[in-house]
């Protein structure tokens, strides 16, 4: 009892004086959540691999209504077998592979630019093709902007998750 006491101590201790302080080494390696987004609530997660490194973005922007089929089945006793309309969440997921223009540099206001090959696409509005990007840190934010050539399509201010 007395050892389990002493593990719980040490453990709420450390969780207590536990850094906010972001290692720039490291910031590929953390996972985002969106603070304010244009493709709504947002997690970015750069998955840095030994020798190349992906980029995935997952949103959830919305729902869409998913009507009942005019012929289906809706005079059951039991109301759980009617057919009834559905709302079904609507998603942005993309992911694939970034080359960084440059060395990357994670100072305050350093702007980290890269070229995003998408080859994962939920939508098939972007796989295959191949966009522009840059993300930077600001007081502790990331911020991230993806382009299709001119065209602002994710713009996310997002903080870092303390745990995976």
């Amino acid at each position: 009892m007395k050892n389990k006491i002493i593990i719980i101590t040490l453990c709420l201790v450390s969780f207590c004086y536990s850094e906010e302080n972001i290692d720039p080494k490291n910031i590929p390696h953390y996972v985002w959540d969106s603070d304010s987004s244009n493709i709504g609530p947002a997690v970015i997660w750069f998955q840095d691999w030994t020798d190349y490194t992906r980029l995935f973005i997952k949103s959830t922007n919305g729902s869409e209504l998913i009507e009942k089929h005019p012929y289906a089945k809706t005079d059951f006793e039991t109301e759980y077998l009617n057919a009834k309309e559905i709302t079904k969440p609507t998603f942005i997921q993309l992911l694939g592979n970034i080359e960084w223009t440059n060395e990357q540099n994670w100072s305050d206001n350093n702007v980290n630019s890269f070229n995003w090959a998408v080859d994962r696409d939920q939508n098939w509005t972007y796989k295959d093709m191949d966009l522009s990007g840059t993300a930077k840190m600001v007081e502790g934010k990331l911020h991230l902007i993806v382009k299709n050539y001119d065209e602002v399509i994710i713009d996310i201010i997002s903080g870092y998750r303390k745990y995976k």
